[in-house]
């Protein structure tokens, strides 16, 4: 008992020495939502307001970004509990980019987007009320998910747009 609570005394140290060191190595990082307009729709598909929350470490000038983040836009054919819906798709994605400018208070970032929207959700109906017969997990089929991703910064406040295949979107976040 009194060897496992040191290791993991150790482990923590450890861990919280490591994450002080990046934290003085890396300038910063960005946490946003996002809201905005569906685009490219066809005859099929749902108009519903996109939204999106994501997070980009924002490098120094020369270094490259890095982050990730989740939609929702789109649309996918959701096949449980019986009916054949049109619902808003959820995609993951990751964020690649560089900062383009930078001063003392502001600063500029460009990231692509890249990662996969669901399109169909699918699975045998069944008749006493699962999601799917024998309640078995649904089948999913992905679609790429591509885009930009554009932020201004100020201090701590970060504005900026999101741009995929589906959606058009205004972010606003906080820098820390």
């Amino acid at each position: 008992m009194r060897f496992s609570t040191s290791i993991i005394s150790t482990i923590t140290l450890l861990l919280v020495s490591a994450g002080a060191v990046q934290a003085q190595s890396l300038s910063s990082s960005v946490l946003y939502v996002g809201v905005g307009k569906a685009i490219n729709l066809e005859a099929d598909e749902i108009d519903d307001t996109p939204f999106s929350i994501g997070f980009m470490h924002l490098a120094e000038p020369g270094a490259v970004n890095f982050g990730f983040d989740l939609g929702i836009e789109g649309t996918m054919l959701d096949s449980t509990y019986g009916g054949n819906n049109l619902e808003q798709a959820m995609s993951a994605n990751v964020l690649v980019g560089t900062n383009v400018y930078r001063d003392r208070n502001i600063r500029g970032d460009v990231a692509v987007l890249a990662g996969l929207r669901e399109k169909v959700a699918d699975c045998p109906d069944s008749s006493v009320g699962y999601q799917c017969y024998a309640d078995i997990d649904p089948e999913y089929d992905f679609h790429f998910n591509y885009g930009a991703v554009v932020t201004v910064s100020f201090d701590a406040i970060a504005l900026g747009v999101r741009v995929t295949e589906k959606s058009s979107q205004v972010l606003i976040g906080a820098q820390f």
